[in-house]
């Protein structure tokens, strides 16, 4: 069972690494910052990933701990904009 849960966790993994990978025509650089790299909470990220960057907070897996980080994907060009 838990390898059909990581092959799938797997697959689907480069599947979104290959949607990301197109570039469309009017693409802006997305950056990513660890705001929280312990015990994310999704709300709380989510929140402050908005007011920091006005971006889109996250809480995701870090390899083989357990835990969960708050990480913030948001436009770059745009960040000076609400510097915080």
């Amino acid at each position: 069972m838990a390898k059909l849960l990581n092959f799938a966790l797997i697959g689907f993994l480069l599947i979104v690494s290959v949607a990301m990978d197109v570039n469309p025509v009017n693409a802006q650089r997305r950056c990513t910052e660890i705001l929280d790299p312990n015990n994310c909470v999704p709300d709380d990220c989510k929140n402050q990933c908005i007011q920091k960057h006005n971006g889109n907070g996250l809480c995701v897996g870090s390899s083989g701990t357990g835990q969960f980080a708050c990480a913030c994907t948001y436009d770059c060009l745009n960040s000076h904009l609400n510097p915080k």
